[in-house]
């Protein structure tokens, strides 16, 4: 599937990201042969180190020079390169269908976006993509692929309709079986929920072996509470009704948000995860630059 395929995947914005690769900054367990650091040792031109010889061992990888100063056999080692097990992880939950005046399109649509980007670069460069779309529950679950991957994922975003309240925690629980792989969850999500509650789904994650990268979507009104009379705010995950005057709110409400933004920023810097947070008037390729930069930061 190309590009133009999908009204989700922008030929122009592809064209605008940096030249780098989605990339784990840990070892990651792929299926086949790829660009991406192992925990399994294998040939390579990287030196990894040496193991006893053992007879029957292929003779060519013997070390002479080690073998030359101290009489012992010993055989080199070389980091394995595997492929790359991506999963793209968007919030589907009601309050992704927000769009105020100034954005063009929904946080909803705009994290569909994001993801749509993200899989096709990950499966240009021949590495694999997943899908966890999710709300309370996961609602769509694809396993990382490559073949018809990205055709899949588009077609499964494009059909949802944001409802129900945000439970990263649940609707991620499939990533925590023994039998999913260990590779890069990229999370996308308005991240409405308590920093605390963020951490320790992300952490239960990092348990099991994955690296994690977390966008921060917003509407332009709810990053500055941009609306110039009394109004009715409505809940979008059935949290009531409040008619307020907003100039009155905001100063409160900025410091709110920014609070929440240090929080996950210094949640993030403390494990070593790569953030970025973004406002849906943004050109998508702005976001998806710093989650790049971001994701080569801090090669571990």
């Amino acid at each position: 599937m190309t590009a133009a395929a999908s009204s989700l995947v922008s030929a122009a914005d592809l064209a605008r990201l940096h030249s780098l690769e989605v990339a784990a900054r840990i070892v990651v367990e792929g299926v086949r042969t790829g660009a991406h650091r192992s925990p399994h040792k294998g040939h390579s031109v990287d030196f990894a180190d040496h193991r006893a010889y053992v007879p029957g061992d292929d003779l060519r990888h013997l070390d002479w020079k080690v073998m030359g100063r101290s009489d012992r056999l010993v055989l080199k080692r070389y980091e394995a390169e595997t492929d790359l097990g991506c999963h793209l992880c968007v919030d589907g939950s009601a309050s992704m269908g927000y769009q105020g005046s100034r954005a063009a399109v929904t946080k909803y649509r705009y994290a569909a976006t994001l993801a749509a980007c993200l899989g096709c670069l990950v499966l240009e460069q021949r590495d694999r993509a997943g899908l966890v779309l999710f709300h309370e529950t996961a609602v769509v679950e694809q396993a990382p692929a490559l073949q018809g991957q990205l055709i899949r994922m588009c077609r499964a975003l494009e059909a949802h309709t944001p409802a129900q309240g945000t439970d990263a925690a649940k609707g991620l629980q499939r990533l925590h079986a023994p039998t999913t792989r260990k590779g890069l969850v990229i999370l996308i999500s308005d991240l409405m929920d308590e920093v605390e509650a963020i951490a320790a789904a992300v952490e239960r994650l990092a348990h099991h072996g994955h690296d994690c990268a977390l966008v921060w979507v917003l509407d332009p009104d709810e990053r500055d509470l941009g609306v110039g009379s009394v109004s009715r705010f409505q809940g979008l995950e059935n949290d009531g009704e409040l008619t307020a005057e907003p100039r009155a709110l905001r100063t409160a409400y900025q410091a709110e948000v920014e609070r929440h933004q240090r929080d996950l920023t210094t949640m993030c810097r403390r494990r070593k995860l790569a953030f970025t947070a973004c406002t849906t008037d943004e050109a998508p390729h702005l976001p998806l630059n710093r989650l790049l930069v971001a994701l080569h930061a801090e090669r571990r």
